[in-house]
């Protein structure tokens, strides 16, 4: 229902992705900083390092902050083209209050059933806990012919928050919070479009599991002129995955890795706002963030292949990570990203009707990446040299170990805008906002210096690659009179030194450079208008124009784009609602609603192969045009309310997602198919 917004995953929990206004390369970024931060509440929730990441509830939430363009002066690093604020409703010792929800529903037969409750109970008059707990089992609709699961891509999920608020006194006050969440998948989501109908198959399950234990402490101090505020968060993430990689060598023999991540971020936040009625309002703060992310995995075969080559390979191992035939396995590797950042934001009323807004932060960002020694390397025992689909080659060795690349950047970022009340329905309002994304570190820069042994005068990978920045010029108006909201808003985006998955052209060395410039360009309108107390209508529209406007040309053999490329994203989206409300004896009113929302195609990447100049990329492609529509009629009563609902009423099952990585046969995802269902809410 936002207009310019879109999100991808390749399954749940699986480097989930939000791309703001074309701001997107791919549609399976890994390895670096995503594009669009996710918060929850005050903690920065998403980490680019991990390829699974929690997929949030959104179960007793006050509201979902949108904030479009860079916001680099607020929240810093990972917010190159905006961010996501999920805000939790607090404690509330104004009373008992309770809640509880169900949602059971099919899908192609197959069942889904989600159950919600919270309840809130004042401690004092000055004090309250606030419990609200999760639970989902929803079959999928996917068969795996390969293990012989049908649906396979089930999916389950328990979470748990747990809060205590007390105002201590008439100037402090005090905000516990504790978040639990497990959500695990069967199996992955995409399928193999060669295969008839949802179907994919592998030798294993593509299994996806996170599990998040997260804390924070908000303390508010009124200073009269003033409230400060400290928010300190700890979050520890244990993701774990498995996947099929034997495509990487055609299918030759059973490939497969498990992956095992341990996260633990701690952030700490101090921000003064100013309260006063003055013509000058103020925001300033300091921000630091520490967080660790350990890699662990292992690359295996299968019991069959090891007795094919006469019942054992030399060097494969059944003690690492539980995991039996493992043929590749290496010590941890640590990811170490340290944030620290001042930051202020001055508005200023320059007349009655004018605000001018300046801001600035100051950020340092250091970078370390560890692997401690150990490790082996087996896969040349039973396949010797390796070739790979484009015809390179190489000889596996043993992991390098040591510490890479220990480097800081001190980027800074701006913002400006103005403001005009025209009117006290009308705001006309433009902004020029900088952002940027942390660098990362190459471990393909240790071997050998970074320089290619079968040419040493190619490119040398360097040790970091560079913090990309994109400046937003955007001006718009918002609107609101008795019956209708309106909102427009027009920008440009100019992203310059992007980060991006490049391969040197001598060897299949792969790394993370900076290239190239990219320019987006777009409008949206999102309308909302009550023209009676029974009847509501919405629609958002963003039409936008995001591509490739300069690259060298050896920038271009390296990473496979070319001036025009376009970016991973729609040049036309379109969502709208329907509503109408009856009213009833006794105070109660039914319902009917119809949801509807259009998306245009989109690429999946670049469209040549990475190292290879001019070669089209096998596994590039578009996205097909997709239409949703979601259907509902409910009842509604001061204590409860039932809906009736139909998701994906016409059974739209375009693809909406295509893996851009070669190593996969099932690259394709389409919505959820027609889900048929009816919601229960039960409230105090």
């Amino acid at each position: 229902a936002v207009p310019g917004l879109t999100y991808a995953e390749s399954s749940s929990n699986l480097n989930p992705t939000f791309v703001m206004r074309g701001i997107a390369v791919g549609q399976n970024l890994e390895g670096l900083q995503k594009p669009v931060a996710v918060y929850l509440d005050e903690m920065p929730m998403q980490d680019g390092k991990s390829t699974v990441n929690m997929s949030f509830g959104l179960w007793d939430v006050e509201r979902v902050e949108v904030l479009k363009g860079p916001q680099g002066t607020l929240f810093g690093a990972g917010t190159l083209s905006g961010a996501i604020r999920i805000i939790s409703k607090k404690p509330d010792p104004s009373g008992v209050d309770y809640k509880f929800s169900s949602d059971i529903g099919t899908t192609s037969g197959e069942m889904r059933r989600r159950y919600n409750a919270m309840y809130n109970v004042p401690l004092s008059d000055s004090m309250a806990f606030r419990m609200s707990a999760s639970i989902a089992d929803e079959a999928g609709w996917v068969a795996n012919t390969g293990i012989g699961m049908d649906p396979s891509n089930n999916y389950e999920s328990v979470a748990l928050k747990a809060a205590i608020g007390w105002e201590v006194n008439d100037r402090l006050t005090a905000d516990f919070t504790y978040m639990y969440q497990d959500n695990l998948s069967d199996d992955g989501g995409t399928v193999n479009p060669n295969l008839e109908g949802q179907t994919r198959s592998n030798f294993k399950a593509e299994m996806v599991e996170a599990k998040l234990n997260r804390f924070n402490l908000t303390l508010n101090y009124d200073l009269d002129f003033a409230t400060i505020t400290s928010s300190s968060n700890f979050s520890e993430t244990d993701p774990w995955q498995e996947t099929d990689l034997s495509a990487i060598f055609g299918g030759a023999f059973p490939m497969g890795i498990v992956r095992e991540d341990k996260s633990e971020a701690f952030v700490q936040e101090v921000r003064m706002v100013s309260t006063t009625d003055s013509d000058l309002d103020w925001v300033i703060g300091a921000f630091h963030m520490d967080r660790e992310v350990v890699e662990n995995q292992v690359f295996h075969t299968t019991d069959a292949f090891v007795d094919s080559k006469g019942g054992s390979i030399p060097g494969v191992s059944d003690d690492y990570m539980d995991t039996n035939n493992a043929f590749i396995y290496g010590s941890p590797v640590t990811d170490n990203l340290t944030e620290t950042a001042f930051f202020a934001e001055v508005g200023y009323q320059v007349t009655d009707s004018l605000k001018a807004t300046l801001g600035f932060r100051t950020s340092e960002v250091e970078i370390k990446n560890m692997r401690t020694a150990g490790g082996s390397s087996s896969l040349g025992s039973f396949l010797g040299p390796v070739v790979f689909m484009g015809g390179d080659s190489f000889t596996p060795v043993p992991y390098n170990y040591g510490e890479y690349a220990p480097g800081k950047v001190k980027p800074n970022t701006m913002k400006f805008s103005l403001a005009w009340q025209a009117s006290d329905n009308v705001n006309y309002y433009a902004t020029a906002s900088e952002g940027f994304r942390a660098n990362d570190v190459n471990r393909a820069a240790f071997v050998n210096d970074g320089v290619s042994t079968v040419d040493p005068t190619d490119t040398v990978i360097p040790k970091l690659s560079k913090p990309d920045t994109l400046w937003n010029y955007e001006a718009g108006m918002k609107g609101q009179w008795d019956t209708i909201s309106a909102n427009v808003a027009v920008y440009k985006m100019v992203w310059e030194d992007i980060q991006l998955f490049a391969q040197r052209l001598s060897d299949p060395a792969t790394f993370f450079t900076n290239a190239g410039e990219a320019e987006s360009t777009g409008v949206e309108l999102d309308i909302i208008g009550r023209p009676s107390e029974s009847f509501e209508y919405g629609l958002s529209i963003a039409s936008q124009d995001a591509e490739i406007t300069s690259i060298s040309e050896l920038e271009s053999t390296m990473v496979g784009a070319v001036v025009g490329s376009p970016l991973s994203s729609p040049d036309l989206q379109v969502s709208g609602h329907v509503q109408y409300t009856a009213p009833l004896s006794g105070g109660n009113e039914t319902f009917w609603r119809v949801d509807l929302s259009y998306i245009d195609s989109l690429t999946n990447g670049f469209p040549f192969t990475p190292g290879q100049a001019g070669v089209p990329s096998a596994n590039f492609g578009y996205t097909d045009n997709v239409t949703k529509v979601d259907l509902s009629l409910g009842y509604v009563t001061d204590k409860w309310s039932a809906v009736l609902y139909a998701e994906n009423a016409f059974d739209d099952d375009g693809y909406t997602f295509i893996m851009p990585q070669t190593f996969f046969d099932d690259r394709h995802m389409t919505l959820r198919p027609r889900t048929v269902g009816i919601r229960f809410t039960l409230n105090k």
